[in-house]
């Protein structure tokens, strides 16, 4: 019992550590997502998920058609259908939501990283201390998978596809080659190396290097021909499936490597990440030695010790086929990795620090301590060094850049749908190559009523007559708050600011209400609205200024026919002369909207409410928190952390038996 004790609380301490790692990840990515992110769709999602699939679907026209045409070179049937049951559970396309969703993916696959790794890792030979590697391999995933390094794939809706080929090819990595044919795991490893061809076009590679490991063990008398022939048929025809339906698009073939010169740096830019920019071969030796050695000794060893050279020879690899893949389509100029490579990128650098780990081990008894030592202390110095390079500039210009295109996006597209004016999308920083193509997307019907918040048309908000005399609601004043509404060029000159105050800045083509007026803050009154009703129910999200939650003035929802109190809106802090964000449940039935001002000393602005579904808003709550989960799951990382220590360090005795291999 007691050894059984001793072995459930360590399943407990490692489960611990591995929620904790998740919600760190997952923590860090909403993170970025609430500072630089936004809802709306994007270039590419506006033709793969616009046009491809969310028109197809509600137009009932070809859709499974539509649903396996190639985007470029991909087929991106995963990502189309993650996304289409997205909007259709949210009601709108919310690129916010996708993030959101996409976050999740890539924070798993880093714990299943570390899960994987750190068995191995923590395997009993004479080297390093356990503790030490364990401490230093949960600090590589956290870094890997933390930091926003792949910033566009943090930010961008349609690129869960580098997340299911990583997770899809993973999964194929670790388990075919290794499990029983016909066994579940191995069904679903069939299953994973099935679905990798949905994902990306080089899906095909994965089971493509199962095919060649599983052959290769057979050749070499490891596993038995027989044994051995479900697998290389699964594998093999997967593989040849995936060539055989490789798209080729004439106009990229000017991003493909025409010498042997770009192509050659392409691939070594790529290999010395994250390294920046530069000849720094160097830097691409010294950080795949680890994995080179692994994979030399995966290809030579027989013995049992080679189950673990074995898939962290197959995860390199694999990353190292993807590098060749991508230096030979996307490898022109022999220039760096756009960031949406990095995440593949950074999976070549798991593959190497789990090498690096089970080499300090000692598992590798040929290479002297002295060597791996220094093997260690050059790979953490080049990774170190290139940390140190790579991630100021992405919070200093990537990041900022990101967020700034995306509010000129934002208020382009909000301008044209308001003006219904071309000249308004004109601009550079659309969210679409083509002013007219956006032009048409926007104007078809479904896709038009699924627009995300940011540029969402506010609900129909109309004054309601109120007549004049002593028995009116607002005594002897027909309409004390003032209606304003700016178009966007309008900011450059001289914007109408009716009802608003000096210091606010005018909302652009929002129509607003004001009780600011001409002379002062003395106006005072009532208004109310015409009913109006919430299309897609949810949550409503008013923009607030002035003096909204202090005594003598609110802003209420009431039920259009009892007039009884439905809702309170208020933002979370007083707005001042600044527009901020209010949020209140959309009610089901017809209602009216009414504001009052009783304070001469107060006054109180408000826009015409945007719809926003409940998802949606459940999307905004988790960017809005990814700070606090952050900070909570990083301590409680720590308190774990000390609590191993005291557990493997201080008190070893009290530990189960490692794990063998």
């Amino acid at each position: 019992m007691t050894a059984l004790r001793k072995k459930l609380s360590a399943h407990a301490l490692t489960g611990a550590l591995a929620l904790s790692l998740f919600l760190l990840l997952l923590g860090s990515k909403w993170w970025v997502l609430d500072r630089y992110g936004s809802d709306l769709p994007n270039w590419d999602q506006w033709d793969a998920e616009g046009s491809g699939l969310l028109a197809p679907w509600f137009d009932h026209d070809h859709f499974l058609q539509n649903l396996f045409e190639p985007h470029n070179e991909h087929r991106v049937v995963t990502t189309k259908l993650c996304n289409l049951a997205l909007t259709l559970w949210a009601g709108q396309w919310d690129a916010r939501l996708e993030c959101v969703f996409n976050a999740v993916i890539h924070s798993a696959i880093g714990v299943v990283c570390w899960l994987i790794g750190r068995r191995w890792i923590g395997a009993p030979h004479a080297g390093w201390p356990p503790a030490l590697l364990q401490t230093g391999w949960f600090l590589l995933i956290a870094l890997l998978f933390g930091l926003p390094l792949a910033w566009q794939n943090v930010t961008g809706g349609f690129h869960s596809q580098q997340y299911l080929l990583l997770a899809l090819s993973l999964a194929t990595l670790v388990a075919l080659p290794f499990s029983r044919p016909w066994s579940l795991g191995w069904w679903l490893a069939v299953v994973s190396s099935a679905l990798a061809l949905l994902t990306m076009g080089s899906g095909m590679l994965a089971p493509a290097l199962v095919f060649s490991a599983v052959a290769w063990r057979c050749f070499r008398g490891d596993d038995s021909w027989r044994a051995a022939w479900p697998t290389l048929t699964a594998s093999g025809l997967i593989a040849a499936i995936g060539f055989a339906t490789r798209v080729e698009r004439d106009f990229h073939a000017h991003m493909k490597a025409k010498t042997v010169h770009a192509y050659v740096y392409s691939m070594m830019h790529s290999m010395q990440w994250p390294v920046p920019d530069g000849d720094a071969w160097w830097a691409a030796l010294v950080l795949w030695t680890p994995w080179g050695l692994v994979a030399w000794r995966a290809l030579r060893e027989r013995a049992a010790v080679a189950r673990v050279a074995q898939p962290i020879a197959a995860l390199g690899g694999w990353v190292v086929l993807q590098l060749l893949a991508t230096a030979y389509a996307r490898g022109a100029d022999g220039g760096y990795p756009a960031p949406r490579y990095m995440d593949t990128i950074a999976i070549g650098l798991v593959a190497n620090g789990l090498a690096l780990g089970w080499i300090l081990t000692g598992a590798v008894s040929r290479l002297a301590s002295s060597a791996r030592t220094a093997l260690a202390i050059a790979w953490l110095g080049a990774f170190g060094f290139g940390l140190w390079q790579i991630a100021p500039p992405v919070f200093a210009h990537d990041l900022p850049d990101n967020i700034t295109y995306f509010k000129k996006a934002e208020a382009f597209v909000r301008a044209f749908l308001m003006t219904r004016d071309p000249v308004d999308l004109k601009h550079d920083d659309i969210p679409y190559p083509s002013a007219d193509s956006l032009i048409e997307r926007l104007n078809h019907p479904h896709l038009h009523r699924l627009l995300p918040a940011s540029v969402r048309e506010p609900l129909p908000l109309k004054p309601a007559p109120v007549p004049i005399g002593p028995d009116s609601p607002a005594g002897n004043v027909a309409q004390p708050f003032a209606a304003n509404l700016a178009t966007l060029r309008s900011l450059n000159d001289h914007p109408p600011r009716r009802g608003l105050s000096p210091a606010t800045t005018p909302l652009a083509s929002h129509p607003t209400w004001g009780s600011f007026g001409a002379t002062g803050i003395a106006v005072t009154g009532e208004w109310r609205s015409e009913p109006v009703t919430a299309a897609i129910g949810g949550w409503l999200k008013f923009e607030t200024a002035g003096d909204l939650g202090r005594p003598g003035v609110s802003l209420e929802l009431h039920d259009a026919k009892t007039d009884a109190l439905v809702a309170t809106v208020r933002p979370s802090r007083i707005p001042g002369h600044a527009w901020r964000a209010a949020y209140v449940r959309a009610p089901r039935l017809p209602f009216i909207v009414v504001a009052r001002d009783s304070s001469p000393d107060h006054w109180l602005a408000f826009s015409a409410p945007v719809e926003m579904s409940g998802p949606s808003h459940l999307a905004w709550l988790c960017v809005k928190n990814g700070r606090l989960l952050t900070f909570a799951a990083a301590a409680a990382c720590l308190a774990l952390g000390c609590f191993a220590f005291y557990r493997h360090v201080l008190f070893p005795t009290i530990l189960p038996p490692r794990v063998r291999l």
